[in-house]
């Protein structure tokens, strides 16, 4: 039944292209804000890397799988520099997205900083027709074979930082305009988000997070609370509108490597059909002996 009902769904996708496109969806985006907005590269005094692996709707059949790895650093009289790979896989179709990432950033005042970004590379989708099924045979917009395509792809962000406020905005694929858009172009997407850093106590840190992301045919609403606990520890609570409720878990395995685990309880139309969504992140900080640019931020707790 799911398998069916999983035919039905891409078939649905297929024939409508525009709704089937969309960036990616992880649970973890309060730690990996570098995914969507380039204007985070360089934004910590360490050489950040993270490995993001995410399972969604486990027991459907041909279910979303994504993995993503990001890695940043500053360098002294250039700038922040990273990178991005997302490998994402969704029944017959699969995407390889690989961006490298420039930002500059200004010092405005000792707790202030203001970042620009832009990141550039391509977008390899791939698509095999040969196991679609169609109403219409004869339908001159349908895929019978195997089917890919390379397509550059472009992203531009700013991001605003105090020493409790992070403000991003940013635009992924802002070469391609929706109208445009098909199953191998993928539409502008554009991404709001806020997270406030409250110090409880010495040891107590609560950061709630705010994030909007849209491609106009559609708009995700992600909103979280992540508890900190002496910066080793972390226990969280994130909804997303409409689609699941999340639960988010972590800790310091060393002083530089952390792990975090969240699931996904689903909340909407395929409630009914999965057990749940997966995820999991590993990530490391290596030391390059360079002053920050500005005290701590909640920037810091990632």
């Amino acid at each position: 039944m799911k398998k069916l009902c999983f035919i039905v769904l891409l078939f649905v996708v297929t024939q409508n292209y525009l709704t089937a496109q969309n960036d990616i969806l992880f649970s973890h985006y309060m730690f990996n804000e570098l995914t969507f907005n380039p204007a985070v590269a360089g934004s910590s005094p360490t050489l950040d890397v993270s490995l993001l692996a995410r399972q969604q709707w486990i027991g459907f059949d041909e279910a979303p799988s994504s993995q993503v790895l990001n890695a940043n650093t500053f360098l002294k009289d250039i700038g922040g520099i990273g990178m991005t790979i997302i490998n994402d896989k969704l029944g017959f179709e699969n995407s390889l997205n690989f961006k490298l990432y420039y930002a500059k950033h200004f010092q405005v005042s000792r707790g202030t900083l203001i970042s620009f970004g832009a990141g550039v590379g391509f977008l390899n989708k791939s698509v095999d027709g040969t196991k679609l099924i169609y109403e219409d045979q004869d339908d001159l917009s349908a895929i019978y074979n195997k089917e890919s395509r390379f397509r550059p792809d472009f992203s531009f962000g700013t991001e605003f930082n105090t020493s409790h406020l992070t403000v991003g905005l940013s635009s992924t694929h802002i070469e391609q305009s929706l109208s445009g858009a098909t199953l191998f172009k993928v539409p502008r997407h554009y991404y709001a988000y806020a997270k406030y850093r409250i110090e409880a106590s010495s040891k107590l840190n609560i950061v709630p997070t705010f994030l909007i992301k849209s491609s106009q045919f559609i708009t995700q609403y992600d909103l979280s609370t992540i508890v900190f606990y002496d910066n080793k520890f972390w226990l969280g609570a994130a909804y997303r509108l409409d689609e699941a409720y999340i639960g988010i878990i972590g800790f310091n395995i060393t002083k530089d490597l952390k792990f975090s685990y969240s699931y996904d309880y689903s909340a909407g139309p395929m409630k009914s059909y999965n057990d749940g969504s997966h995820e999991v992140m590993v990530s490391y900080s290596i030391g390059l002996n360079q002053k920050p640019m500005m005290s701590k931020s909640p920037r810091y707790f990632n």
